[in-house]
């Protein structure tokens, strides 16, 4: 959970990441900078890396869900009583099914929103 707007007027206001009152450091652009207050700052290389899923690859979770569905059907409800081998084959799929996913949404010209 992000708080936004992080801005009142061109006043650093509210913390991106925690919601407290934020300095003038962020990690955005001029349309919304982001933010940051004094302990998330200490933070920020990693908080740079962080990524959000866009829509195409949001859409394409649904691909990975549909590859797992009979794996689970076939290899029972319960992850902890798998192999190792299940849950490689399990991950591979779900992998394997994302990617499929995302190439059709793509292909199709669509946009997922």
């Amino acid at each position: 959970m992000t708080f936004q707007p992080t801005k009142v007027g061109d006043t650093p206001a509210v913390c991106n990441c925690c919601g407290r009152h934020a300095i003038g450091i962020g990690i955005g652009d001029g349309k919304e900078p982001r933010y940051l207050c004094q302990e998330c700052v200490i933070l920020i290389e990693q908080l740079k890396r962080v990524r959000r899923f866009d829509p195409y690859e949001l859409e394409a979770r649904m691909g990975g869900m549909e590859a797992a569905g009979p794996l689970v059907d076939e290899f029972g409800s319960d992850l902890a009583e798998w192999s190792e081998e299940q849950v490689l084959i399990f991950c591979a799929a779900i992998w394997k099914g994302c990617a499929d996913k995302l190439r059709e949404v793509i292909r199709k010209g669509e946009a997922p929103f």
